[in-house]
């Protein structure tokens, strides 16, 4: 039973995956720590009191990053696997996963997601509120899928990606790496790396650098 967790970051997020914690494990000790010197000594939620992340040695084995940012996230997560720390995935316990999907550590799974059968997602994903995972899809390390998103059966994600709020991918599509999709887009073909992708159905309207 998990009795102890390093939360890293403290921001709106940092609330939601703490609150997901406790159903998982309500008696679990949690450990807010953030970069931010303005947030310290302020309280999360539950009395949580924030604190500098700083003292490694003396914090948590396990730990889980609590960023929405794609790439912040990513780099704390290194910081905290060169500390010798552990990712740990947090899944909510009014979300549906799925037995036969392979989820690895450090991923998010909020309530009332559903995650599918043969689903393989990589270390340090999102998966927001009320957001539908289908069969087979592969979801690349680092990646945030928005609440309410639907991706159909057999869709393929590159590290890095966002898929905003509400946006549906039809079943087999391909997105590549760092690619941006849009609250509420439709997406009906296949998008290569790095683009940004907005409507519906889905167009191309520059570079996500």
């Amino acid at each position: 039973m998990l009795t102890k967790l390093l939360l890293i970051g403290a921001g709106g997020h940092a609330k939601v995956v703490t609150d997901a914690v406790y159903t998982m494990a309500p008696d679990c000790q949690i450990f807010i720590r953030d970069q931010d010197p303005c947030k310290m000594g302020k309280i999360l939620i539950n009395s949580i009191k924030i604190e500098l992340l700083q003292n490694w040695s003396d914090l948590p084995e396990k730990y889980h990053v609590c960023i929405g940012n794609n790439h912040h996230r990513r780099t704390l997560d290194l910081t905290a696997r060169t500390q010798g720390k552990q990712p740990y995935t947090v899944i909510h316990s009014e979300a549906y996963v799925s037995p036969y999907a392979q989820i690895a550590p450090g991923c998010f799974i909020a309530a009332k997601s559903v995650v599918s059968a043969g689903v393989r997602m990589t270390e340090g994903c999102i998966i927001n509120h009320s957001a539908i995972v289908d069969h087979d899809c592969k979801i690349g390390a680092f990646t945030h899928i928005a609440p309410n998103v639907t991706l159909g059966g057999g869709v393929e994600i590159g590290a890095g990606s966002l898929i905003g709020a509400s946006a549906t991918v039809l079943p087999g599509i391909k997105l590549g790496a760092n690619v941006v999709i849009g609250a509420g887009a439709v997406i009906l073909s296949d998008v290569p790396d790095n683009q940004k992708v907005v409507g519906v159905p889905g167009r191309y309207i520059g570079i996500n650098e």
